[in-house]
């Protein structure tokens, strides 16, 4: 694929992602389309269905909860802030917003890229859960389901009027959230 049409594909992501997490997976394509400064049938030759773009933008979410994974894991050995970055990481990619708006636009039965994907990454995460772990970055009983869901929760869209009364509500319950997985420190009385 050329350079240009290469970025052309990667704006038309990056902007769908953006606008499900918005506007959930029915937004229209024409909107789609002319927020990535493409023509409709730019977008049509890039991905023929709203299904094939809804399954593009789970793979690519799913890639970079990977990559995230990765590069954690290869940081965590040397560098106790990479578990924080890995966590500001996961946080950043949205996912409360994009699993609510895309959970009821995929099919029952995924595909097997999606699930080979899905599984990659449920790996990767458990496997920098197990490493913070061993630094004692994190508390002990919390595995990777956990940690996911309670970032896709802590991520999800708040309500118009929560928004407007609290604009800073929701990182305020993130980082509520983030600090609920350090491990906890018992107090010795001397």
């Amino acid at each position: 694929m050329r350079s240009d049409a290469l970025r052309r594909r990667e704006t038309i992501l990056s902007t769908a992602r953006e606008l499900f997490a918005q506007h959930g997976a029915n937004i229209a394509m024409d909107l789609i389309a002319e927020r990535s400064n493409v023509g409709i049938g730019t977008l049509y030759r890039n991905f023929a269905s709203r299904a094939e773009l809804i399954e593009e933008v789970t793979v690519t979410t799913l890639q970079e909860v990977l990559d995230a994974s990765t590069s954690a894991e290869a940081d965590l050995a040397g560098e106790p802030q990479a578990w924080t970055e890995f966590l500001e990481n996961l946080v950043k990619l949205n996912l409360g917003a994009l699993s609510e708006a895309l959970g009821a636009a995929l099919p029952s039965t995924l595909s097997e890229r999606v699930l080979h994907v899905q599984r990659e990454c449920a790996q990767a995460v458990s496997q920098v859960l197990e490493l913070a772990k061993g630094y004692e970055l994190v508390r002990e009983d919390l595995n990777a389901v956990e940690l996911v869901t309670a970032i896709g929760a802590a991520t999800r869209p708040l309500p118009r009027p929560f928004k407007d009364q609290a604009p800073q509500l929701q990182e305020r319950l993130v980082q509520l959230m983030l600090d609920g997985f350090r491990p906890h420190v018992v107090a010795v009385n001397a």
